[in-house]
């Protein structure tokens, strides 16, 4: 879609901004709009570079007034729809992190990564829910859920939101709290941006300093095994471990260790927080050391600044496609299903199946962005794409993941994992229950009726929907 905004109206906003506005064509322009998947291309008609509540609060009003839709990029991870012909906010210039070390909380602006939390919630002995990787925006990471390598133990990070300010879509700066407009607090943690955008956030942090975590590197020839003694083994793990079993075809760089570089594996990883850290893991690990020596093993007490080293996730810019599904368990037929998915001349770089349940599961009073499923793990599959035909590989191949495990499958889905074309209407409505998805249109309908805010994994307002 191809929209303009009139000389005056941009004049206007670059006038009353800190920041700074692009149009198509101007200098900074490409770089404003980039997402960090390089398969996401957006083409706004703005872009906004805010440097602080007030330039969102233009942003939006001027979005508004000229009849656009609103999306909103930090690191320019998640991007769900495309912000084409519309006005993108790019927060990424909004980052200021405080933690207070009496309450145990922090806050951070709207374009933090956790990358810039970790070392000053370290610094007082606290750590927050991160996940994966330090290198995704904490706001849009909790807005969808978020969860990570301590989230058995602690749940989503958007349990632990205590407090955000808000620009709604009428164009006001708001406090939500559990106290100050909770509904729209409800519908914050877990409901993906669709009823504003966060400028800042508070949450709990928790007193934690050091995890027990790592990988074992088996060879993908034993897959079978693997499965077979992680499916027996995770059934009855403790809240306090988060674990995943992991296909991984690893790139041939030269910055990756010889004995993986270029290799087919299969992982099995896990992060343990809890008491006694190193007595604890190796009795954890102990029915592994049964199995045979791994390729290698990156097991050992961490600081929770290194956690990022158990899942490895990339960090600079790539191309990628993805697709996940919550699996009812890993039954005989199930892993059956992932090991020929996996050995299947996979053009994937990653498959994992993680472990869900404990405080992920635990009936909240929140919103939960995962359907309130039964499943007890996650199936999460990624591919890189380097070239167009790499991309149509990619593409088929995660179809073919998606009808193969279908009966194996939930049908719920979580919000967070849903990026490009995969964030289907039909797939955002399956991550929330009937009763949730009624409260969340509800909510849309009084808070963004005209669905300003809809370049997201968008929840419609009932008018639209019906539209």
């Amino acid at each position: 879609m191809e929209t303009t905004i009139g000389v005056a109206a941009i004049g206007e906003i670059r006038a009353n901004l800190k920041g700074d506005a692009f149009v198509p064509g101007d200098d900074g322009y490409e770089e404003a709009r980039a997402a960090w998947n390089l398969n996401a291309h957006q083409n706004p008609a703005l872009v906004v570079m805010a440097e602080g509540a007030s330039d969102v609060l233009e942003a939006v009003r001027l979005a508004r007034d000229e009849g656009l839709g609103v999306g909103v990029i930090a690191t320019g991870h998640g991007v769900a729809a495309p912000a084409d012909g519309g006005v993108l906010i790019n927060t990424s210039r909004m980052k200021g992190v405080h933690v207070d070390p009496e309450t145990q909380t922090a806050r951070v602006e709207a374009g933090a990564k956790w990358a810039d939390l970790v070392p000053e919630a370290a610094a007082h002995g606290l750590a927050g829910l991160q996940g994966s990787t330090s290198q995704v925006g904490v706001v849009g990471y909790t807005m969808g859920g978020g969860f990570g390598w301590l989230g058995r133990k602690y749940g989503f990070a958007a349990d632990s939101v205590k407090e955000a300010d808000v620009v709604t879509a009428d164009g006001e700066l708001v406090k939500v709290s559990a106290h100050e407009n909770p509904d729209l607090f409800w519908g914050l943690k877990g409901g993906g941006g669709n009823f504003g955008i966060v400028t800042s956030l508070e949450f709990a942090l928790y007193p934690i300093t050091h995890v027990y975590g790592g990988n074992l590197f088996y060879p993908a020839e034993k897959a079978e095994e693997v499965l077979d003694l992680y499916a027996r083994w995770s059934g009855d793990l403790p809240d306090e471990v988060t674990s995943a079993a992991t296909f991984l075809n690893i790139p041939p760089m030269p910055d990756i260790p010889e004995p993986l570089r270029g290799k087919s594996v299969i992982t099995m990883r896990f992060c343990y927080t809890g008491d006694d850290l190193e007595a604890k893991g190796a009795e954890l690990l102990a029915p592994w050391r049964e199995l045979g020596d791994p390729i290698m093993d990156t097991f050992g007490v961490m600081p929770c600044t290194m956690m990022d080293m158990i899942s490895m996730d990339p960090v600079d810019p790539l191309g990628a496609y993805g697709h996940s599904e919550m699996l009812h368990d890993l039954s005989a037929e199930t892993r059956e299903t992932l090991v020929k998915l996996a050995v299947a001349d996979s053009p994937l770089i990653v498959l994992e199946m993680r472990q869900l349940g404990g405080a992920l599961s635990r009936p909240p009073g929140d919103l939960n962005p995962m359907g309130r499923s039964d499943a007890r793990y996650i199936l999460n599959g990624i591919g890189a794409t380097f070239s167009p035909e790499m991309a149509q590989g990619v593409q088929a191949f995660l179809a073919y993941v998606a009808e193969s495990v279908k009966p194996h499958a939930s049908g719920a889905q979580y919000v967070n994992f849903m990026d490009l074309d995969g964030a289907t209407p039909e797939r955002v409505k399956a991550s929330y229950t009937s009763e949730d998805w009624d409260r969340l249109v509800d909510l849309k309908d009084r808070r963004d009726p005209e669905n300003i805010f809809r370049f997201n994994r968008n929840i419609p307002p009932a008018a639209v929907a019906a539209g």
